[in-house]
């Protein structure tokens, strides 16, 4: 059997041995992602990398590097509707269902020939991904690692598109349109005038800011907090910001709270970074993740950890774990 990597055919045989590629994976008829893999170096672990809403291979970089110089093997790759995967198929006209990114996932790690269970760890959007793929394959996850991950809209654009629906209803009451219908048309209003000031990333290439717009209209009726029990046992590791601009923390707590206590491995609180922790300090992040892949037994107990990214320092209680310094 083989692959599409770069444009050549590799067999999986070949492909495990490599030490490094980038190239295009083919996971369905007609269907490539592509895909950053680095093996680990012996007794080491590989972390599965899913990326946020608006991000590819590269945002990953600091943090990955990190994670590298500990000899740990890295799977980052682009979705449909993201990076070099858009590129590649743009442009995107239509919904790209959570659900068809977790198929696309478990094929792509199949093709691959990586034995699991994996080690899967999703950012924002990614966060969602990996949530639906631990529900669908349990047994396939070791480690489920969520940063300020979706669990549902953002409540300050759902309450706005919803006010909206309420407004049309009022001032054209004969509107033939379903709220569904309307929900969409106004979520795609609000990211083409809010995104390109808050995520001026969306505007790297023409077809971006309409993929996220489909990405986010696949995923926004998916709800995480309903697929908890699905979680294996000691395996969920959460990773909130407390600086977060789009998540609140108290509706992370509030996933949290849903999941089976036997399942809870680790929640940890980063002081001092935004959304976005593996950019804003990935040093840290990493260390942690380092933590969890290395199977630190403390943080397989369900506590809660207050971290410090500038002074390299996670407490909990009266408990302090050094890890990496930003």
């Amino acid at each position: 059997m083989s692959v599409l990597v770069s444009g050549f055919f590799v067999s999986l045989e070949s492909l495990a041995k490599a030490e490094a590629f980038k190239g295009f994976v083919q996971v369905a008829p007609q269907k490539e992602l592509f895909v950053d893999y680095v093996p680990a170096k012996e007794k080491q672990p590989t972390v599965v990398l899913v990326n946020g809403l608006t991000y590819s291979t590269r945002q990953w970089d600091s943090f990955v590097n990190a994670l590298l110089a500990k000899g740990v093997g890295v799977l980052r790759y682009d979705p449909i509707g993201q990076g070099q995967t858009l590129l590649k198929y743009a442009p995107v006209v239509a919904p790209i269902p959570v659900q068809d990114q977790v198929v696309d996932l478990k094929s792509l790690l199949d093709k691959m020939n990586l034995k699991g269970p994996y080690n899967i760890a999703g950012l924002s959007y990614g966060g969602g991904v990996a949530a639906g793929f631990t529900a669908a394959y349990p047994s396939l996850v070791k480690n489920l690692i969520m940063m300020a991950p979706f669990t549902r809209p953002l409540d300050g654009q759902d309450q706005w598109i919803r006010a909206q629906i309420w407004a049309t209803r009022q001032i054209f009451p004969f509107n033939k349109m379903s709220d569904d219908d309307l929900y969409d048309y106004y979520l795609h209003q609000i990211i083409y005038a809010t995104y390109p000031q808050a995520e001026p990333i969306v505007l790297e290439n023409p077809f971006k800011l309409e993929a996220t717009f489909r990405l986010v209209q696949g995923i926004r009726k998916y709800r995480p907090i309903d697929l908890t029990s699905s979680i294996p046992a000691k395996s969920l590791h959460l990773l909130i910001a407390r600086q977060d601009q789009y998540i609140n923390t108290s509706v992370l707590d509030e996933y949290w709270d849903a999941v089976p206590e036997q399942s809870r491995a680790s929640r940890l609180y980063i002081n001092g970074s935004e959304h976005k922790m593996v950019e804003a300090v990935p040093n840290f992040t990493a260390a942690w993740v380092y933590q969890i892949l290395s199977g630190n037994k403390k943080l397989s107990e369900g506590r809660d950890f207050e971290g410090y990214p500038f002074r390299g320092e996670v407490r909990s209680g009266q408990e302090e774990i050094q890890v990496g310094r930003e």
